[in-house]
């Protein structure tokens, strides 16, 4: 069954790496300094204490935030799980339609994604087909820190500031976050030293594997990549087919406003979205827990009504769980890069959308 996602960006990565999503690249919390770790302009002393490394986090975190958002770049873009590994060129500039980030895949079938302030798209030569996403991105995608409320993630992680590797062929310094129990998966990120850009991500289990990893492989900086034909590279996009999802940003509900929120997680934002492919629309609800997000999709069946739920089905690939149930009328996925066990609780103890 076809999810479309809140997050346009989010939903085309989904398609490029060829799994249901691609909610990752997190990071930040609570700071405890590592006896010995160093940072790349000073050391991290026990005379330090735990809100002045949570304020050296947090500027380090709102730099590369603002980098992101503000810098011309282009880089090679290498994304690796278990399952294998994908890379795509990556232009961040100005074009005449705005600012503009263009993803070329490397890999399997030819692909350019690209995402405006108003819409994404994704251009599929293979299938003489554009997808089109409507407005702006929740989702923060990498080099993008996602970073949704500082507050509420020194709840849930301690942070360890470090000297971090050369990445990209560029010194970094390196966040850790760890998470205080194992209902979340932990973190680390890499910042050039230089720009404050992200430059790579690695989410961890609780034995400290690495379930999956973000990095450039190569970066230029400053350097304004040439984005004037966004469609250049492809010939008689009149004769391609045009599918566009039907994306609507609703108000909190009032239920979910008060909603404790399980596990630490609350919510951030909810929609109702319909594709061309599907005859019914459904409701999504995403939440966070300042870092980690776990995306919730409703679809409403009348056959279900009076109905007693049905058994989950669960799936886990790299850092992302896959949860499919069903409950008094309603057909349930939750979708998050977190544990199994967090995506269950989460969508156990979630109130239905009012019909």
């Amino acid at each position: 069954m076809t999810k479309a996602l809140l997050f346009p960006a989010f939903a085309v990565a989904c398609e490029e790496l060829g799994r249901w999503v691609l909610l990752r690249f997190v990071f930040l919390s609570l700071v405890i300094a590592q006896a010995g770790a160093v940072s790349a302009s000073e050391s991290v002393t026990s005379a330090e204490t735990v809100q002045q490394l949570q304020a050296r986090a947090k500027v380090m975190v709102q730099r590369a935030a603002d980098s992101a958002s503000q810098l011309d770049f282009s880089g090679t873009y290498v994304h690796q799980h278990a399952k294998g590994l994908y890379s795509a060129k990556v232009m961040r500039g100005m074009s005449p339609e705005g600012r503009v980030t263009v993803i070329d895949a490397l890999d399997g079938p030819a692909r350019r994604t690209v995402r405006l302030s108003s819409e994404v798209r994704a251009y599929l030569p293979d299938q003489k087909q554009l997808r089109v996403y409507p407005g702006a991105s929740v989702r923060l995608d990498f080099p993008h820190p996602p970073v949704y409320d500082f507050a509420r993630v020194t709840e849930h992680y301690q942070i360890r500031l470090a000297m971090g590797k050369r990445v990209a062929g560029r010194m970094t310094d390196r966040i850790e976050f760890v998470p205080r129990n194992p209902s979340r998966w932990g973190v680390h990120c890499w910042f050039d030293q230089a720009s404050g850009l992200m430059l790579k991500t690695q989410t961890l289990d609780a034995n400290g594997a690495v379930l999956e990893e973000h990095s450039f492989s190569d970066l230029n900086l400053g350097s304004s990549p040439q984005l004037a034909g966004l469609e250049a590279p492809f010939k008689d996009l009149r004769s391609w087919r045009r599918v566009k999802a039907s994306i609507h940003r609703e108000p909190m509900p009032q239920m979910l406003k008060a909603y404790a929120g399980s596990m630490g997680f609350h919510p951030l934002a909810a929609a109702k979205v319909k594709e061309p492919s599907s005859s019914l629309p459904h409701t999504q609800w995403l939440f966070t827990d300042g870092i980690a997000l776990v995306s919730v999709f409703f679809i409403y069946d009348p056959k279900l009504n009076g109905q007693a739920g049905s058994a989950e089905s669960s799936d886990l690939k790299g850092a992302t769980a896959m949860i499919i149930g069903s409950k008094s009328g309603y057909h349930l996925t939750a979708l998050g890069e977190v544990p199994i066990d967090t995506a269950k609780s989460l969508l156990a103890t979630l109130p239905l959308p009012q019909q």
